[in-house]
């Protein structure tokens, strides 16, 4: 799908999206009856079950926010295709708020629906907690089991695509900048699909998968993550703030990118704190994963950092 075309993969994403949200969605349709029955501010270490007090901890926060941040990766990828969009100053920045809102809407009334339908405890020991609010909330609904796993399939298949669409055109826009080799921005002569990019993020999926266990790398990767976001958010402020830096588009003020730079930051010392003292030795050695990628990262863009980088890009 991805070597025919970026049209191609709309709209297998389009219909692996509709499906999933036809999930979620059944999940609250079915549990929205049982809202208000529980007390939602009750917390893990709150024994009194009165609300937010001394059992929540900032630790506790701060570690559901790094999961909160994991649900949302992958919306960032909607700039690797900016270029193939019709109007991207206008388009992409509706697209991505958009998405975002849209996206925090459903899972907010998801986990109200799955505490409300069953107690947090239970979920928390569970393996498939929302096939287990499926079961409690609708228990007329003898098939499900097998629907939903029809739906894991198609949720699995549309990360990947997603990824795999956006992993290609990062590796063949970098090729254009002069940050990766010349060869991964050619361009299928029929379809204009960069193909020696594709094949290449192939194989490395390829190897991945044969290489077995991938938790520690998951793990590392969204260290990695929260480190280039926190980068990001640093280049905005230094942009904002150069006077001969040309404005066209879409603007912020200068405090949002000062907030999420502290946020991410904030996130990663956290992270870093809970795999340090986590017993779980796979967990453990995410951060020396993320520090060693890191490192290779930057010395490989030092090597292959082009004396002048291409921003207006002339069509082949």
């Amino acid at each position: 799908v991805i070597w025919r075309g970026i049209r191609e993969s709309m709209w297998a994403n389009i219909v692996c999206t509709v499906v999933e949200a036809a999930g979620l969605l059944f999940i609250i349709a079915v549990g929205i009856k049982y809202w208000g029955g529980v007390n939602y501010l009750e917390t893990p270490g709150d024994t009194a079950g009165g609300g937010i007090g001394s059992g929540i901890t900032l630790a506790l926060v701060l570690q559901g926010a790094v999961l909160m941040f994991f649900s949302f990766i992958g919306f960032e990828d909607i700039l690797n295709v900016s270029e193939e969009v019709k109007e991207p100053k206008k388009d992409i920045p509706f697209g991505l708020i958009g998405a975002m809102i849209l996206a925090t809407v459903i899972y907010m009334a998801v986990a109200i629906t799955a505490v409300s339908v069953v107690p947090w405890k239970e979920l928390a020991a569970s393996k498939t907690p929302l096939m287990e609010v499926a079961h409690r909330a609708a228990p007329w609904f003898t098939g499900i089991d097998s629907v939903y796993v029809g739906i894991t399939i198609f949720a699995i298949g549309n990360t990947a695509l997603l990824n795999y669409l956006m992993g290609s055109r990062l590796l063949y826009g970098m090729s254009r900048q002069g940050l990766m080799p010349a060869a991964l921005g050619r361009l299928n002569a029929k379809r204009g699909t960069p193909q020696l990019a594709i094949i290449v993020l192939f194989g490395i999926v390829s190897l991945l998968i044969l290489s077995g266990g991938v938790k520690p790398l998951a793990e590392s990767t969204v260290l990695l993550l929260l480190a280039v976001f926190t980068l990001v958010n640093i280049s905005l402020i230094i942009l904002k703030r150069r006077e001969s830096e040309p404005f066209d588009g879409f603007d912020i003020p200068i405090l949002v990118p000062v907030l999420g730079a502290l946020v991410c930051a904030t996130l990663i010392v956290v992270r870093v704190q809970a795999a340090i003292t986590s017993p779980d030795r796979e967990a453990s050695v995410a951060p020396s994963i993320a520090l060693v990628i890191f490192v290779a990262s930057y010395g490989l863009y030092r090597i292959l950092k082009p004396k002048e980088v291409v921003m207006d890009e002339e069509t082949d």
